[in-house]
């Protein structure tokens, strides 16, 4: 039968819309109410199986020289071309099978051409001889900068901060592409080996296992790693320093190797604390033992995050490496625990796309907070969760992203991911989520995943279905808003529970179960549990007309994303503040306080304080008191300043506006402190405040450099500002460590100071034109904003002007420093 032409098309149009439906219930059985274009998963045409990549650099001109091999087989019927992600690298020659084939490149990367095309059941191999001279995916660090020599800036003592020689990579997102070609997404996996030749005196680092270490004629050596398993090609990685380790290992026989710089021994010990526990811990957590052989952290300098999982060898940032002082200033717990997690929730299993990268934060957010859970208690724990739901509540009031969506952003795929996840262990039970757990580690082992096999796994282990709650947490947006209240009811009490948020096709109203607790003036107490899903919702507790109620809570502890408007009495704030079990329900009514007069409030904050021990309950109300001139508040400023909690003495000195004569010899002391903030703080404040003492201050700080010299940088800023001699000294001073002899995050101090300081000469504009076109945008941003300012004076603009033209850039650095001059 002959159909006409507009039919025919009309036709193929729904029958393409159909196919393309079923597409996406395939890929995902949970509705996406919001499209998502960048989440879409990236076809391929064949299967990489196997990579062996050998590579050597020229660290002077930051050139990558490689060779890589792949076996691989085709997966679509017909493959006549294969594309690589290669952009901007050279490449040489390309052997299909051990014979030169027909390639093409452009902009965005490598196209073999294959004639006759490739039998869809047979293996190849195809070898890429090429040269890389990556701006992205791995970076050359302090190889260009002038060897450290002893002068009177740095008093011939090497500064720890110094910048070191380094090579790193960095691949996720997409980055590897800038020195290998490869199909560089996360929807196929690949074993990798590589092999690596470089100078002996050095340490190379890669994925996997060490093979062998093989020393050269030439004074280099060659070392050769190779993986067992599948992973995805952004998983790649490699790090070179001069390292050395200390092993660690687990109860269960799991042992990790952590790096250190060999300068600095004593760092190792308290970076590393907790990692023998951790591994134990997670692998009982997740029921799943550490599936890749073998585990190292690595640090690198300059890194532009906190850290990235590759697989079996995390690289972070060496703003963590510390020693014992540092550490207890920012320690690396709770990224390592976050790191290690990801080896199981991002590289053994692994999102099918981007839609799907919560899968992966969300799961090492949540296991890092639950083990620190774990080591610090239920207090921390509570605060970090309130952490997380804030986050997310605030990421929603920004703007309308679900969880599981491509734009989802950092505070969804984290914070709020993370919560969600505590929201479906509060759901099911501990030993329901457990089970669960092990089964999609195990069920999708060394594979892709997406959202929904998440969903089914409860159904298939435990016959929940969660559709529900994925539908509300998981695929739309928004967080229930309650307003709340109560009345006695004779032999009852009746809270009334409404959701104010805005309903529409993102947000609905919340299906949860809540726990509601009566508490009353005879210490005694009922609970109960409802689940609450309309607009308007009234729940009953049975007690008897007799009993006084004391004070009601909402979801005790707080497990619900959720903003709770609960008006209560200042008598049901004290009790609850007082008497609650949770920390996060004393200091949710501590900080309901807040607009209560100081008058009506002052004795309950003291008997607070001195009740409880955590320090967010502590340094709230040091908040709430900072205005207060009473001898009651002066005694509890003095108290806390002797607080053996660093953050209950911070908070004296972030929240006091100035410092009252009578603790002032109280606060001085806190210039000998443990903790570098509270003695950078203390420092600036005190000299703010007493310009004329800046001098005995800054004699006894010295010697002090600080945590990535902070001290350091202060010291220097307050000299320059209120000292009476060596001012031209300090700021020859600050100005080198703004300059490329030192890692990014004192550089960033020295930025900032100059432009308070709104100080400028030469080697300060060079420094920034340095530090603008670092690749670290952490460091580059401050920089550009820095010479936007200064350059907002006509001289200085002339000035900058001369030494731009002046000097020889390349082409890339001349774009960004020009837009600093405009």
């Amino acid at each position: 039968m002959k159909i006409p032409k507009l039919l025919l098309a009309v036709f193929l149009a729904f029958q393409l819309s159909i196919i393309n439906c079923q597409l996406s219930i395939a890929q995902d059985t949970s509705i996406c109410y919001l499209r998502d274009d960048n989440g879409k998963i990236r076809e391929h045409n064949v299967d990489f199986l196997k990579m062996n990549l050998a590579i050597k650099f020229n660290t002077q001109e930051g050139k990558v020289f490689g060779n890589v091999k792949y076996d691989f087989r085709p997966i679509q019927y017909v493959v006549d071309t294969l594309f690589l992600n290669a952009p901007a690298i050279k490449i040489k020659t390309v052997l299909l099978n051990g014979k030169e084939t027909k390639f093409t490149t452009d902009s965005l990367g490598l196209t073999v051409h294959f004639l006759p095309a490739l039998n869809w059941n047979k293996q190849y191999n195809l070898e890429i001889n090429y040269e890389a001279s990556p701006r992205k995916g791995l970076y050359f660090i302090g190889w260009n900068v002038d060897e450290f020599v002893g002068d009177s800036i740095n008093k011939g003592v090497k500064d720890r901060y110094f910048t070191r020689k380094q090579i790193w990579t960095q691949g996720q997102g997409i980055d590897n592409r800038h020195w290998i070609p490869c199909y560089d997404d996360v929807n196929d996996k690949v074993i990798t080996e590589t092999t690596i030749t470089f100078d002996s005196a050095y340490t190379v680092i890669s994925n996997g296992a060490l093979k062998e270490k093989k020393k050269n004629a030439d004074g280099t050596a060659t070392w050769h790693y190779a993986m067992s398993k599948p992973m995805a090609p952004y998983l790649i990685m490699i790090g070179i320093d001069k390292y050395a380790y200390k092993d660690f290992k687990s109860k269960n026989g799991m042992m990790s190797r952590q790096y250190y710089y060999a300068d600095h021994p004593e760092t190792a010990e308290p970076t590393y604390e907790y990692s023998a526990e951790m591994m134990d811990w997670l692998c009982n957590e997740t029921g799943i033992f550490y599936p890749w052989g073998t585990y190292c952290n690595v640090p690198v300098q300059d890194f532009m995050f906190g850290a990235m999982e590759n697989t079996s060898a995390t690289i972070y940032g060496d703003f963590y490496l510390n020693d014992t002082r540092s550490a207890v200033e920012r320690n690396y717990v709770g990224t390592n625990a976050h790191e290690l997690t990801h080896q199981w929730f991002g590289d053994y299993i692994t999102e099918f796309s981007a839609t799907h990268h919560w899968l992966h934060e969300s799961f090492a957010t949540y296991y890092s907070k639950q083990f620190i859970h774990h080591i610090l208690g239920e207090d921390r724990y509570e605060w970090d969760r309130r952490m997380e739901q804030n986050n997310a509540m605030n990421a929603d009031r920004i703007n309308r992203f679900p969880v599981a969506h491509s734009m989802g952003g950092s505070n969804r795929h984290y914070p709020k991911g993370s919560a969600v996840i505590d929201m479906i262990r509060y759901v099911v039970g501990d030993s329901v989520y457990k089970k669960c757990v092990t089964n999609y580690l195990r069920k999708h082992a060394y594979s892709n995943v997406l959202t929904s096999d998440f969903k089914m796994i409860f159904m298939e282990t435990a016959g929940i279905n969660l559709d529900w709650f994925f539908d509300e947490w998981v695929t739309r947006a928004g967080f229930p808003e309650y307003v709340v209240s109560y009345e006695k009811q004779k032999d009852r009490i009746a809270i009334f529970v409404a959701q104010k948020q805005k309903v529409d096709e993102l947000t609905g109203y919340f299906k949860m179960p809540i726990v509601f607790e009566v508490h009353y003036k005879n210490g005694t107490s009922s609970t109960v549990q409802e689940w609450l899903s309309h607009a308007e919702d009234t729940v009953y507790v049975n007690t008897t007309s007799s009993s006084q109620i004391d004070y009601v809570l909402f979801d005790p502890g707080s497990n619900i994303i959720k903003k709770v408007e609960f008006k209560k009495s200042f008598e049901e704030l004290s009790s609850q503040v007082l008497n609650a079990n949770h920390f996060i329900d004393r200091f949710d009514a501590l900080r309901a306080l807040l607009d209560t007069s100081i008058e009506r409030k002052r004795d309950l904050l003291v008997a607070i304080f001195a009740k409880n021990n955590f320090q967010t309950l502590k340094a709230d109300i040091v908040l709430q008191l900072s205005k207060d001139s009473s001898a009651a508040a002066i005694n509890l400023f003095k108290t806390a300043l002797q607080d053996k909690d660093m953050m209950v003495r911070r908070s004296v000195l972030d929240h006091l506006d100035t410092f009252p004569l009578s603790i002032v010899t109280d606060v001085e002391k806190i210039l000998s402190d443990t903790s570098y903030i509270n003695i950078e703080t203390a420092l600036r404040k005190l000299c703010k405040q007493f310009p004329d003492k800046t001098e005995k201050y800054l004699a006894q700080t010295k010697y002090l450099h600080g945590i990535n010299d902070n001290v350091r940088a202060a010291w220097l800023e307050m000299k320059i500002k209120y000292g009476a001699n060596g001012i031209e000294e300090a700021k020859k001073e600050l100005t080198h460590y703004a300059s490329n002899h030192f890692e990014f995050r004192t550089r960033v101090r020295a930025v900032d100071a100059i432009e308070r300081l709104e100080f400028c000469n030469e080697d300060i504009i060079k420094n920034l034109f340095n530090a603008c076109t670092n690749a670290n945008s952490r460091l580059a941003n401050p920089a550009s904003r820095c010479l936007k300012f200064l350059f907002k004076n006509s001289s200085t603009l002339e000035m900058g002007k001369g030494i731009f033209i002046s000097n020889s850039y390349k082409d890339w650095e001349k774009k960004i420093i020009e837009k600093t001059l405009q």
